[in-house]
């Protein structure tokens, strides 16, 4: 394509091939015009290669946050994961010369750093640019990330509430609006962060006492029952003019709950330094909002529900996945053992019956 303009008195002729842009400036009009149909047919006999403008993996990144991320439902944390990548030394290399031992180098260096749970989640985002740079943008040839090795998932966490804990964290957490609420809600429901702050007042039925989920993390809508608990918590909410339940977004929240787990373990310490008793070292650590799920999924399998029925509730769409979320206490086992199991050793005690008797 040849664009010609006047521009003080000279003629500029801008050509396009093959997505670069080649201009020049002459004397008159014509010329300028004639200048662009060579190149033009020039380029068509293959005498002009017009040499592409590099492209970092920053570029693509950048791009990629402004017209994909938006589209997709984890927006944020995607947006998060991306921005690491962007400061990373990858982001500096042209995006069609990064080869698979770049990305495995840059795996194991993450690796010593975080979680490798973590590093599976970095790598996926980075994945899903690099597929999307290939598919839609012809900007590289492959996907480097679809040689190499990923991580192997992180162990599923088996944190449950210890006694205490969940009345200490509102506690702390009272300066921070709504925070008690989410909690209890998590606690009575199983949401994840991410519905619990889409919920809106429209489609909860109190009555009926359900919460629906248009949305939800593997995309399938659900009705969540609200015990009688969760109704009394969502009763003695005040209702917000543009129709949420909560107003947080998922950073603040999270970081609302570990201030208060934080605040709390200091008062409990303080408090067992001034009666001399030595602190729990798992009272109050590694405790996450998230764990009120794994909690919630837990009481649900102890108090009798089938994997069928738990998954309904809590959206699991595999049994694997419920698994992972369901940790049963030691103690509920042996007291379900013990109350299946005939007492066998009275079983055993000699008896007459079916003796044989000589006559």
């Amino acid at each position: 394509m040849a664009n010609i303009r006047e521009r003080n008195g000279r003629w500029q002729a801008r050509v396009t091939l093959d997505g670069q842009t080649i201009s020049k400036t002459f004397t008159s009009k014509a010329i300028a015009q004639r200048w662009a149909r060579q190149q033009q047919v020039d380029f068509e006999r293959g005498l002009i290669t017009p040499t592409r403008p590099t492209i970092t993996l920053g570029d693509v990144i950048d791009r990629y946050l402004i017209e994909v991320t938006p589209q997709h439902r984890g927006a944020q944390q995607e947006k998060y994961i991306l921005k690491v990548w962007r400061l990373h030394l990858l982001a500096k290399l042209p995006i069609n010369e990064i080869k698979p031992s770049d990305v495995a180098a840059a795996r194991d260096a993450r690796l010593k750093v975080v979680s490798s749970g973590s590093v599976r989640r970095e790598i996926d985002a980075l994945s899903a640019v690099f597929s999307h740079a290939c598919r839609e943008w012809q900007l590289c040839d492959a996907n480097p990330i679809s040689s190499i090795r990923k991580p192997a998932p992180g162990r599923a966490r088996d944190r449950r509430l210890l006694p205490g804990e969940l009345g200490r964290v509102v506690a702390a957490g009272h300066k921070s609006p709504d925070l008690d609420a989410i909690i209890y809600l998590a606690l009575e429901t199983g949401m994840r962060r991410s519905e619990l702050l889409c919920l809106y007042w429209r489609n909860i039925n109190l009555k009926d006492r359900a919460a629906h989920l248009p949305i939800t993390k593997n995309g399938d809508p659900r009705n969540v029952p609200l015990s009688r608990e969760a109704v009394a918590v969502l009763e003695r909410l005040p209702r917000n003019i543009n129709g949420r339940v909560f107003s947080k977004n998922g950073t603040s929240l999270s970081d609302a709950f570990t201030r208060a787990v934080q605040r709390a373990r200091r008062e409990y310490e303080a408090e067992c330094l001034e009666g001399g008793l030595e602190p729990d070292p798992k009272f109050l650590i590694n405790l996450r909002l998230h764990d009120l799920r794994h909690e919630f999924t837990s009481r649900l399998i102890e108090g009798g529900f089938n994997l069928i029925e738990a998954a309904a509730v809590t959206g699991h769409r595999t049994l694997a996945m419920l698994k992972r979320y369901s940790h049963v206490r030691h103690a509920h086992l042996l007291t379900k053992l013990d109350s299946i199991s005939p007492p066998v050793l009275e079983q055993n005690q000699p008896n007459s019956q079916g003796c044989e008797h000589n006559s």
